[in-house]
């Protein structure tokens, strides 16, 4: 059995389950030259939901500096949410930052902070009415040429909940 094939099955196992992960497939990086402050695609990290209520957990490693930051967001494709709740942490060597929204609308902020973020976990609820894609997205918090990262192996898991 190879590494491929034990990780497809994995998915089809977790989806069976109603549970859905995504994982980040190739690098993120943003500097003030490319995507900066925009909030952009990671690419691997994009789940189909259908109507529900999904508890969900976003692990995020990576790394910021103190000059950028980071700052997460959901993009949705034909998904229309009735609510949201999520609570960001973001760890830094030393020190760890909290945030919490309710704000359901199009990429909308789940966590920003200009620090020297080395790894950010979101967790949340949300309430899917319409069906469609969630899309992870990534930027730096304040632009500068220091780069901003997510690395591979990124991952988030939707489990519907109702």
């Amino acid at each position: 059995m190879s590494l491929t094939s034990s990780v497809v099955d994995a998915v089809a196992l977790l989806t069976a389950a109603d549970q859905r992960v995504a994982f980040a497939t190739t690098q993120f990086n943003a500097v003030t030259g490319t995507t900066g402050v925009t909030l952009t695609n990671v690419i691997g990290m994009v789940l189909t939901l259908p109507i529900g209520t999904y508890e969900f957990e976003v692990n995020l490693p990576g790394v910021a500096t103190a000059n950028s930051g980071a700052k997460y967001g959901f993009k949705y494709t034909t998904t229309v949410l009735t609510s949201l709740e999520a609570t960001g942490i973001g760890h830094t060597a030393s020190a760890a930052a909290c945030q919490h929204t309710t704000t359901a609308t199009d990429q909308a902020t789940l966590y920003a902070e200009t620090a020297a973020v080395l790894h950010t976990c979101i967790k949340g609820r949300m309430v899917v009415a319409t069906a469609g894609t969630v899309q992870l997205q990534a930027a730096q918090n304040a632009a500068h040429a220091d780069t901003t990262s997510v690395y591979v192996g990124a991952a988030m898991r939707f489990t519907k909940v109702g």
